[in-house]
């Protein structure tokens, strides 16, 4: 599975923690470093993308950019409370990628880290949900361990629709329109002979269903 790499060099912990669970669940790998020493020990050529504080421990990131423009292009994405001028021209000078302002929610912060991947390395389709790997190019899922499980068209169809909306509570009524089409002429209920094979394929909490409503999926 080609799923990105990402590496949050944040001491705050709470914040890189936090950050970290946003772009998990999103189908990010993600690696966590405190400080700039325990960030020296992670980075490797797997990385694809840094998120670096300025303001660490043990040091200041930009001289860690400094070092690493040396040996390598990974993108960097500078996430600092400093705004001054000085700070921002230091910051392109090393060629850094983007330059965010702290503070900045890890909801925004996920969506600028998704537009920004997409631009780079184009658009992405695999992601990890309640860890199993879904990839929506080849239509197909892998449990933990790596096994692939069968999964119909429309199994897989109806999973991407409730994931796109976020752990929302979606009609049934939507969820036909979007996967089957304005043309289905079936019994809504059908929908749920659905639901029940993915329940069994995968765990029974995977789609939960909303009373009165519909459902939504277990992010």
């Amino acid at each position: 599975m080609n799923l990105i790499k990402i590496l949050i060099i944040e001491d705050d912990r709470i914040q890189n923690d936090v950050l970290a669970n946003f772009l998990r669940k999103e189908g990010y790998i993600v690696i966590s470093a405190y400080s700039l020493a325990e960030a020296e020990q992670l980075f490797d050529s797997s990385v694809q993308l840094i998120v670096l504080d300025v303001m660490l421990p043990d040091g200041n990131g930009l001289d860690f950019l400094k070092n690493l423009r040396c040996i390598s292009s990974v993108p960097v994405i500078v996430l600092t409370a400093l705004d001054d001028d000085y700070t921002k021209l230091q910051t392109f000078g090393l060629k850094a990628d983007e330059y965010v302002d702290k503070p900045v929610s890890p909801l925004v912060m996920t969506k600028r880290i998704n537009a920004f991947l997409e631009r780079v390395y184009g658009s992405r389709n695999v992601f990890r949900i309640s860890g199993y790997t879904f990839d929506f190019n080849k239509y197909t899922v892998r449990d933990s361990g790596g096994h692939e499980i069968k999964m119909t068209h429309k199994e897989m169809s109806i999973i991407k629709f409730l994931y796109d909306n976020h752990g929302n509570a979606v009609t049934r009524e939507s969820v036909i329109t979007n996967v089957w089409g304005c043309d289905y002429d079936s019994d809504e209920r059908a929908i749920d002979t659905h639901i029940k094979n993915i329940r069994k394929k995968l765990n029974s909490d995977f789609i939960i269903t909303v009373k009165g409503i519909g459902y939504r999926i277990n992010l």
